[in-house]
């Protein structure tokens, strides 16, 4: 049999709202690290025909940088867009039991919105995040160059 040549990649991307408290932990080496959870609502039908909400509760984990600035611009109820990976870990609990947790491991955290100073100011333009190369190359676009 000749070998399956599959691609691999493992991406995720979720929206929604921080769902716990942040605590911002370290590990014995010192690395930064945020666990946290992502509520992210669906919309659906029920049998009789009305609109119902289900929400999912994503476990999510941040490292270094990415926890750092979790910390720095989020709280409970702070809308956020996730972009990670699916990792699992597995260990064994204190009655000997074999645990096993899947989480987002996030590669990138995007913030859906401004955070009040806590002196009351205003952001600045000094606080805003850097456009990203494809909102670079879209502004630079105009109807002209639009061949329809």
């Amino acid at each position: 049999m000749a070998d399956l040549r599959l691609p691999r990649f493992n991406k995720v991307f979720i929206s929604g709202r921080i769902g716990n408290d942040l605590e911002l932990k370290f590990t014995p080496k010192g690395t930064p690290v945020m666990r946290f959870v992502v509520a992210c609502d669906r919309g659906y039908k029920d049998d009789s025909g009305e609109w119902q909400t289900a929400t999912s509760w994503i476990d999510c984990v941040a490292w270094t940088y990415q926890a750092e600035q979790l910390e720095k611009n989020a709280r409970k109820g702070s809308a956020v867009l996730v972009e990670g990976r699916l990792e699992t870990r597995t260990w064994t609990d204190q009655n000997n039991a074999t645990r096993k947790q899947t989480e987002v491991t996030a590669d990138f955290i995007h913030f859906l919105e401004w955070k009040d100073r806590q002196d009351g100011s205003a952001p600045t333009s000094e606080d805003a995040p850097l456009p990203s190369e494809e909102s670079r190359s879209s502004a630079a676009t105009t109807n002209d160059d639009v061949p329809f």
